[in-house]
């Protein structure tokens, strides 16, 4: 069930929106980016932003090692 995480650079993420009932469309909504964008940033091809990974960890309550490690 959980072998496609391995194509994905932050898996730790997608495992904590998962386990809060969230989307990938809820964390878009929460940083102001398209969904494709949101996509883009979880499978590597983009790079986060400060602003959106302290957001990220501030609406997830986890630091950032717990969730982009």
């Amino acid at each position: 069930m959980l072998g496609h995480l391995k194509e994905i650079k932050y898996p730790n993420l997608i495992l904590e929106i998962k386990r809060r009932g969230e989307t990938q469309d809820d964390l878009s909504k929460l940083l102001g980016i398209a969904r494709t964008t949101v996509n883009f940033k979880i499978s590597g091809k983009r790079e986060w932003t400060i602003s959106e990974i302290e957001a990220i960890c501030n609406h997830y309550e986890k630091n950032y090692y717990e969730l982009f490690k």
